[in-house]
């Protein structure tokens, strides 16, 4: 097979990628700043010299040493000379990379890349300042920023981690709702002409995509390549831009990339992944770019008006009714995920639901192992699970619920691709907090013997009793549900697949605890 320039640009993507597993690279320049700003302070204060003294001694002024002790400015050899010549040290001593012991986990801090992952600047924190507050710590908080650094390679948080806490946090903050996107989305809707329509089809984004913005989109070749498969899309830049799109996609979800690809030219959006999935971006500027993108891209295709007007609809029905909700879904050629995404989005300013937490979990055919792989949570303190849990996520879920019926139809029906829809009314049994969660399940398009399931769960309070009428439906199940297994101390779970360890410890302190008051009690 004769393999193209395009092709070989995709390669040479997927390979920075992984070579780079994701993340940015270390910001060598920035980093070797920061260490000689930081030799410079240390071995000054050490001579007991101010930074006026220094200057006078070596005929630098002060804003200039200012400048490199916080990291902004690397001096030259002649200067770097003349300061060593000033502190009385050799030339190397103070160009070497290494630290003193007490600032040793801030040395370790910039070469684990853990600060590169931070987005720090959209927070209007300086990383210099911050290191150099971190410089005048005691060996108290050095050995509290060691044992941070050894917690989050442990629980990998430097793989991109604290980016998506950090977009989790920033969706949270504004309620999940962003009317700069819904406005963009409107104005490109009536530009082509696009508006008053519930919904907008795989088709006609397409045509607006290779006309309005000279794209070609291809979808057949990435599917040539094994390594590719579960990608769901490739972006390739030239003189016409190339689209390669993978033929296994739903044209729901053509629509939705398609959708994705035009916010980027729309928004004029320059800093992107060209692959096109949420794990393979390597910053948080990346990040927070593919979210307004998809959220765009779902704004567009579901006309928040005819949407709203549909879910209230719904939610006026006495009974709850799974053929209905279901058929809602495919009334927006949308993916429950897609369905779900907007329901998030338009609950707290169009229902007045604005307590809610969504779920995504992914689960393998046959296996025990549900992978929750994404979440918001708003004005609600329950958040069901968690990412990186090691634990068992509670079986009794709607979420699980939904994933196994879905598993009982596929072993019947090999070919199904259909949805499934459940309802729960959750009591959660620590703090007796009660949710209704309405849940949807549908297989992976990309992913073999891959099933995911999407989950909303209102807080149940006056308001929810006022906007959702078949909440105290009779034929929706309740059920006492937890975190997970091993932090859970209900009897007779049939349910259960782990045993109460977490809870288990936290009894046996409580009662060592209560042990003690009691000793001190008979001695005095």
């Amino acid at each position: 097979m004769k393999i193209s320039l395009n092709f070989i640009l995709i390669f040479d993507i997927l390979y920075s990628y992984k070579i780079n597993k994701g993340k940015t690279p270390v910001a060598k320049g920035n980093y070797i700043k920061l260490i000689f700003g930081l030799k410079l302070k240390q071995l000054r204060q050490e001579k007991n010299m101010s930074l006026s003294a220094l200057a006078t001694k070596s005929n630098l002024s002060i804003s200039y040493l200012n400048e490199i002790e916080s990291g902004k400015k690397y001096p030259k050899i002649d200067k770097i000379a003349t300061l060593a010549e000033s502190l009385g040290v050799t030339y190397d001593k103070l160009v070497s990379l290494k630290l003193m012991r007490n600032l040793a986990p801030i040395e370790e801090l910039l070469e684990s890349n853990i600060l590169e992952q931070l987005p720090l600047d959209h927070y209007g924190i300086d990383i210099g300042k911050l290191i150099g507050v971190m410089s005048n710590t005691s060996l108290q908080l050095s050995a509290l920023i060691s044992t941070f650094i050894e917690t989050a390679k442990g629980s990998e948080m430097i793989q991109n981690n604290f980016s998506r806490t950090a977009l989790k946090t920033f969706k949270e903050f504004n309620d999940n709702y962003f009317e700069d996107l819904e406005n963009a989305a409107k104005q490109f809707a009536k530009k082509n002409s696009l508006k008053g329509l519930p919904t907008i089809e795989y088709k006609q984004l397409k045509s607006i995509l290779e006309k309005k913005y000279n794209y070609v989109i291809d979808e057949s070749t990435l599917n040539n390549f094994s390594e590719l498969s579960e990608l769901r899309a490739v972006m390739v830049k030239g003189k016409k831009n190339k689209l390669f799109l993978n033929n296994k996609l739903s044209d729901q979800r053509k629509a939705f990339v398609v959708g994705e690809e035009l916010a980027y030219n729309f928004l004029d959006i320059k800093d992107k992944s060209f692959i096109y999935s949420s794990s393979r971006v390597n910053s948080f500027d990346q990040l927070l770019n593919y979210f307004k993108a998809a959220y765009f891209s779902t704004a567009l295709i579901i006309n928040h008006e005819f949407f709203v007007l549909d879910i209230n609809k719904f939610f006026n029905l006495s009974k709850w009714n799974e053929e209905k909700f279901l058929a809602l879904i495919e009334k927006y050629n949308a993916t429950p995920e897609m369905f779900f995404q907007r329901l998030t989005n338009l609950s707290a300013k169009y229902l007045g639901l604005n307590k809610f937490f969504f779920l995504r979990f992914n689960y393998y055919l046959g296996t025990d192992k549900y992978n929750l792989s994404k979440e918001v949570r708003l004005n609600t303190r329950r958040s069901p699970g968690g990412y990186q849990s090691s634990e068992h996520y509670c079986r009794r879920w709607v979420s699980i619920d939904t994933l196994n019926k879905l598993e009982k139809i596929l072993k019947k029906k090999k070919t199904y691709n259909g949805k499934t829809a459940g309802i729960l009314h959750s009591i959660f049994l620590d703090t007796n907090d009660e949710y209704l969660c309405i849940s949807a399940a549908q297989p992976s398009s990309l992913i073999n013997n891959n099933i995911y399931s999407v989950t909303i769960g209102y807080q149940v309070d006056d308001t929810l009793k006022q906007k959702i009428n078949f909440w105290n439906d009779s034929s929706v199940p309740r059920k006492i549900v937890n975190d997970t297994c091993e932090k859970c101390t209900l009897t007779e779970c049939k349910e259960r697949i782990a045993p109460p360890v977490a809870a288990e410890k936290i009894e046996t302190s409580l009662k060592i605890e209560e042990a003690i008051c009691l000793l001190q009690k008979s001695v005095k």
